[in-house]
């Protein structure tokens, strides 16, 4: 009987409905597509391609480590923190002696890895970075060559097919090409393609050089990127990985196979899923807390137009129970329809919010997204328990009155708030200054990002709980300038008086919805006009020198000190510092 007439009152008054039909499909949506981002985050796949044909790898630990000791209360606990590393760590090269002889290895083969930047035209392809190796780590993808021959003096250079196709590269060649050093000028003697099809890396561009000349360019004597563990004949992966763990019982190297071989060939794709986790979620929970306070408002509106409708149930005996389960349904009737087609739309959204993150350099796209059930089912619960629980809020007060009083109440507008709202409301309102002057002393993106949008929450709960003060302030402030327009005018300012309670309704929604757009649209310029600013007033020379490249080499800078007028040149390296205090 409920359930009939709940869905004919949502099929008579349909208007009513569709503002919270329209703000939960859309957090449904934005539901979707944040958990798919948060999906990636923990279970996007890293693919490796230099390590393909390496099924066990040995790299240094990105980590720096700090362990925490507190005494308390006769207590002593005992912390052990790790955070990443910006640069990427190198291995000692002694490590691959350790591996030698080791039941199950075939071979070890060092890998060396720098940036290698080619200076012709047509070379340059912003989706693949150009990275140089020494050529006896080509078995690690495993590379062949196509053309030419292997580089075997210091000027030789092989470059992968791809590169070759795009700046028109034959054998024989001279190509010159930027690295840690000044740039150099190599006779390309050969072109590699990956065996297995293809002509180039996804996600790189390979030069390989003679291994002398890797180890000059890599800058880091004595020190390899990681080492590639080749099992001899017979040999399970499983096993190998266990007898090379164990001969490095001891050190401080790491030990991958598998899907973990893919973070340590691509440290920013590792770093980011800790950024799409923090996003998606912080994302996702915000546009659901949104959502319901939109939905209650919109309820809210609802029940006001159709109070004389309830207040007639009450009057004729209609428990605040039956009240409940009758709003009750018709919000998960909604909620309903609108989960579902909000977590479809979702799927395409979060497509394209995955890709404008790697538009923008936010996520590479070494990480794979990750797409599955599991988040369009949560935002249509989410969707269904928020627009339940707005309709809670919303009833709660036509459902607790008497009958008797039912009509009288649907008579006129309430025109008292209650104590505890008027509280609740100061509450939020103290705590959004607080948060914004505490918004004020943040210096890092990472601490005011989750603030900022705290705040606006916060600040947008007090509106809604003081709406209707709000309104008549408002309506008092205005009053005269309506009032200079006309009987219009008069008439709407007696309107804002009158009906403060259903304009807050209203209200609410579009301060919510201005604050959060307003939020979104200008907190990324803000942060990039600071960082701007603050990058400028740090800068005090009168000129400033960068390179596309991989950096300006020393010479640079040597023959620039050289130049007539140059008073000074200072170099500026700049790297991360990761300081614990207690």
């Amino acid at each position: 009987m409920m359930l009939r007439y709940a869905l004919q009152t949502i099929r008579d008054r349909k208007g009513g409905f569709l503002g919270a039909f329209v703000a939960l499909m859309c957090a449904a949506a934005l539901i979707t597509a944040c958990g798919t981002l948060l999906e990636t985050g923990l279970r996007g796949s890293i693919s490796p391609e230099r390590y393909a044909a390496a099924p066990v790898l040995v790299s240094a630990d990105q980590n720096v480590h700090r362990t925490i000791v507190k005494h308390k209360k006769g207590k002593t606990k005992v912390k052990h923190k790790a955070k990443p590393i910006a640069e990427r760590a190198w291995l000692p090269h002694d490590v691959t002696k350790r591996l030698e002889g080791v039941p199950g290895v075939g071979s070890v083969v060092p890998e060396l890895t720098f940036l290698a930047e080619p200076l012709t035209s047509g070379a340059r392809d912003p989706e693949r970075p150009a990275y140089g190796h020494a050529w006896t780590s080509a078995a690690l993808t495993p590379f062949r060559i196509a053309d030419g021959r292997a580089p075997r003096a210091a000027g030789d250079l092989v470059v992968d097919r791809g590169l070759a196709e795009r700046a028109r590269i034959e054998p024989g060649d001279r190509l010159t090409v930027q690295s840690t050093r000044a740039p150099r000028t190599y006779r390309v003697t050969g072109i590699a393609a990956p065996v297995g099809g293809g002509s180039a890396l996804a996600h790189q561009t390979s030069l390989f050089f003679s291994d002398r000349e890797a180890e000059r360019l890599a800058a880091h004597p004595g020190r390899v990127t990681a080492l590639g563990v080749l099992p001899a004949d017979g040999t399970s992966v499983q096993a190998l990985t266990a007898a090379v763990k164990k001969a490095l019982d001891g050190t401080t190297a790491q030990v991958s196979s598998g899907d973990g071989r893919g973070p340590v060939e691509f440290l920013d794709a590792a770093g980011a899923r800790v950024k799409l986790v923090s996003m998606g979620g912080a994302m996702g929970g915000t546009s659901l807390l949104v959502a319901v306070l939109v939905v209650v408002g919109t309820f809210a509106l609802s029940i006001q137009q159709r109070h004389r409708e309830l207040a007639l149930l009450r009057a004729i005996a209609a428990s605040p129970k039956q009240l409940r389960k009758l709003l009750g349904r018709e919000a998960l009737l909604v909620g309903a329809a609108a989960g579902a087609l909000g977590s479809l739309a979702g799927i395409p959204l979060g497509g394209l919010l995955y890709g404008k993150f790697v538009d923008e350099g936010v996520v590479p796209a070494t990480l794979d997204r990750v797409v599955s059930v599991f988040p369009p089912l949560v935002a249509v619960a989410a969707t269904l328990f928020g627009a339940w629980a707005a309709a809670r809020v919303s009833a709660r007060r036509i459902a607790r009155i008497r009958p008797g009083e039912a009509l009288t109440e649907a008579g006129a507008e309430r025109t008292k708030l209650s104590w505890a709202r008027v509280v609740a409301g100061l509450l939020f309102l103290a705590g959004g200054v607080v948060l914004v002057f505490v918004l004020s002393l943040l210096r890092t993106e990472p601490a005011s990002t989750p603030v900022t949008f705290l705040a606006v929450v916060v600040l947008a709960s007090a509106v809604a709980l003081l709406g209707p003060l709000v309104v008549r302030a408002s309506a008092a402030v205005l009053g005269r300038v309506l009032r200079l327009t006309g009987p219009a005018g008069r008439l709407a300012h007696a309107n804002l008086r009158g009906n403060a309670a259903r304009m807050a309704a209203v209200v609410t929604p579009l301060v919510l919805l201005v604050g959060m757009t307003c939020t979104v649209l200008f907190a990324q310029p803000t942060l990039t006009a600071a960082a701007r600013d603050q990058a400028r007033d740090g800068v005090r020379a009168d000129w400033s020198l960068a390179a596309q490249g991989p950096g300006v080499p020393t010479e640079a800078a040597r023959q620039l000190r050289a130049a007539e007028g140059v008073e000074a040149v200072t170099e500026v390296v700049r790297t991360t510092v990761r300081v614990g205090l207690d």
